[in-house]
């Protein structure tokens, strides 16, 4: 009898063990299973860090863009003011000697005149006294 338990406990233990081994089949089924979902969330994972470092690229590109244009634009507007100021002085340098010009031709203009006002002042005075020695009967005397 005691080969009949031992039997039976053996049929026990096999059954067992089979059951272990299904048990362990379907931990392993699932094991399997979620590895690929992993597999398939990190390929995800993946392709989206893809897309946002594209999208950060693009974003450094443009910025650097923009930067690039804010600098060509900031050049220009220098060369532009520098050009302005040169002609605004080139321009008053050429009024101002144009002024003096036409202050020096004045000056002279006016100095003939005045000249002129002087001999006729002059030639006046004397033709006073030469009408007024006429008149009172002689001149000098």
């Amino acid at each position: 009898m005691e080969n009949g338990n031992q039997l039976k406990e053996l049929i026990k233990d096999i059954a067992v063990l089979k059951a272990d081994r299904d048990t362990s089949g379907q931990v392993h089924q699932r094991l399997d299973d979620a590895i690929t979902k992993l597999t398939d969330i990190s390929a995800g994972i993946k392709s989206m860090l893809a897309v946002h470092e594209e999208k950060l690229r693009r974003v450094d590109t443009s910025q650097d863009d923009l930067f690039s244009i804010l600098e060509d634009r900031r050049r220009e507007w220098e060369d532009d003011l520098k050009d302005l100021h040169s002609r605004i002085s080139t321009q008053s340098r050429d009024l101002r000697e144009a002024i003096d010009q036409v202050t020096n031709r004045l000056d002279s203009r006016v100095g003939v005149l005045e000249r002129w006002r002087w001999l006729i002042i002059g030639g006046a005075i004397f033709l006073g006294f030469i009408a007024q020695g006429s008149m009172s009967g002689g001149f000098f005397g």
